[in-house]
């Protein structure tokens, strides 16, 4: 279990009059607009025109880049967006705040082209429960783990917590986990062994790449650590490959963070250096309405070094 202080010292509280500018400013802010499933430059410039010269502004971004970037730090942040949410005019309003603020982050990214470009999470009973929007244990993952460039940042906005109180998140930095394995096993993650889901209506994460390595040799500013524990499921337990990553698996748990989202919250996790999941939900689900269920939405950020090279699309 993390201590206290390294959650909170991965959690950005908004000053009051940064909130107040961006709420007032939401209601001029255009629609998003995309361009190979990126944020469209001239969006993504008239955000930062928007933007510039908010109060607290350079301090936001410096905080987030340390605590998604740095090497050595835990890989994601929590920002805390319920006082901005409430302050806007409507729903929509606040939502291009988020977008605009984010997007100083990195450039945000629809990947999933039957989606908009923040993918609704909710909870469906009826599928399994590992999925994304099932109500079961979702274990350690990165997302579009098989491709040839999963998005460099995964986020996932709180608007309705479980009302049953459980659904933590669970964060774990993947590259300490790979530090701890023994050599055999480190070695066999670079097989190109491994297999996870289907791979189509899909843009600006290149092809599909089956079966793929867990370790692409890559360094972690360029790299992936492909690995979702979804695929060991129905795995053969024997299969010296399956067993490496399930000695992966077991070092993530070790080093996992867990902590619930409340609403407003927006976790931002660096996927190059980390894997996130969620413990189950609460009992009795299927006494909750539809309507007052756990509910996210999720974008997918693009760094914005990585946004103008060429060939990711797929």
């Amino acid at each position: 279990m993390p201590s206290r202080s390294v959650l909170s010292t991965c959690r950005i509280t908004l000053p009051k009059d940064l909130v107040a500018a961006l709420a007032h400013d939401s209601t001029t802010l255009p629609d998003w607009q995309l361009s190979d499933g990126l944020l469209s430059p001239e969006t993504a410039a008239h955000y930062r025109q928007a933007l510039t010269g908010l109060p607290h502004l350079a301090a936001f971004t410096w905080t987030c880049d340390r605590l998604l970037n740095a090497p050595d730090g835990e890989g994601f942040a929590v920002l805390e967006l319920a006082e901005l949410l409430d302050a806007a005019d409507t729903e929509e309003a606040g939502l291009r705040a988020v977008t605009a603020l984010v997007s100083l982050i990195a450039t945000p990214l629809r990947a999933f082209d039957r989606w908009p470009l923040w993918k609704p999470l909710g909870t469906n009973l009826a599928i399994d429960p590992m999925r994304a929007t099932g109500s079961g244990y979702n274990p350690m993952h990165i997302d579009v783990v098989n491709s040839t460039w999963p998005p460099d940042y995964s986020a996932l906005l709180c608007v309705r917590p479980d009302p049953r109180g459980q659904g933590h998140s669970l964060v774990s930095q993947v590259r300490r986990a790979v530090d701890r394995l023994s050599y055999a096993d480190a070695e066999l993650l670079t097989h190109p062994k491994y297999v996870d889901g289907a791979f189509f209506e899909l843009t600006g994460v290149g092809e599909e790449w089956k079966p793929f390595p867990i370790l692409d040799g890559l360094p972690p500013s360029e790299g992936f650590v492909r690995f979702t524990a979804k695929m060991l499921a129905d795995a053969d337990p024997a299969d010296p490959y399956i067993k490496a990553a399930r000695a992966l698996e077991r070092e993530l748990v070790v080093g996992q963070r867990r902590f619930l989202l409340g609403r407003g919250d927006m976790l931002i996790v660096n996927q190059h250096l980390s894997c996130h999941g969620r413990e189950a939900l609460g009992t009795g689900q299927e006494d909750v309405p539809e309507d007052e269920r756990r509910l996210l939405l999720q974008v997918f950020l693009r760094g914005q070094e990585h946004a103008a090279a060429k060939g990711g699309a797929a």
